[in-house]
């Protein structure tokens, strides 16, 4: 028997893995989310590192840009 090679499907220095810059609020300069989910997942995620991640993280609606934003300051 000959020994079966693997082939990988997509090489993760094509184009198809790389992804796209996040966009960013012309106004204040955070991160731009399309929903309160999206924000919020990125929260829990980001809380959920106890070595590196901040204390607490709040989701707001931007008034300028329409999007969702994280602040970790009290609401």
């Amino acid at each position: 028997m000959s020994p079966r090679s693997r082939v990988p499907r997509a090489s993760w220095e094509s184009d198809e893995a790389k992804r796209e810059p996040p966009r960013i609020c012309p106004v204040s300069g955070k991160r731009m989310y399309a929903t309160e989910r999206e924000a919020s997942s990125t929260a829990s995620h980001r809380l959920a590192d106890k070595e590196s991640g901040p204390a607490q993280l709040a989701t707001y609606k931007c008034d300028y840009c329409n999007s969702w934003h994280l602040t970790s300051k009290k609401p």
